[in-house]
């Protein structure tokens, strides 16, 4: 046996070409049974991974617009509350306005019933009045026919009648 201190670039051997052979097989077999499961299994992973971004963007989307739409719904709700609000400070100054208005008509038809009372009770007191002093003129006229009478004595029948005048007429005003 020959040893050579040196050896060339590329020598072929039976070793070097049982292992490319080897490794021709090997690549072969693998190809076929094992790199198309692991290229299907790598586009079906990348098909599954582009899928779950394309729904993480879409539900992204529909996130965004449910959220425009809360805030749409926010904005149009406060402005409904405002309008809510409005109206009903509206109605309440009406309601408070109508109760005024229906006081204030009350207060007149009281004040003007008892305005027709004072009326009725100063027209029925002058009537009184008018039939007492007629009785009393009639009185008067009565006991001056049946006496005749000299001046002093007119006077004195004069001042009963007035005092007979005003003791009835003050005796009604305590009786009523």
């Amino acid at each position: 046996m020959e040893v050579k201190l040196y050896q060339g670039l590329l020598e072929l051997n039976w070793n070097l070409l049982f292992s490319l052979i080897t490794v021709l097989v090997l690549f072969l077999i693998l190809s076929k049974f094992f790199f198309k499961k692991v290229r299907r299994f790598m586009e079906n992973r990348e098909k599954d991974v582009a899928k779950q971004f394309t729904d993480a963007e879409q539900k992204n989307k529909q996130a965004d617009q449910l959220l425009k739409d809360y805030e749409e719904k926010m904005n149009g709700a406060e402005a409904e509350r405002d309008e809510i609000l409005k109206q009903g400070r509206s109605d309440a100054e009406k309601q408070a306005r109508e109760i005024i208005d229906d006081a204030n008509q009350k207060a007149a038809e009281r004040l003007r019933r008892a305005d027709e009372e004072i009326e009725h009770d100063r027209e029925m007191a002058e009537r009184s009045l008018k039939s007492q002093m007629t009785d009393l003129v009639k009185l008067a006229t009565q006991k001056v026919l049946e006496e005749s009478m000299d001046d002093s004595r007119q006077d004195e029948i004069i001042n009963e009648a007035i005092q007979n005048t005003g003791g009835d007429h003050e005796g009604s005003g305590d009786g009523n």
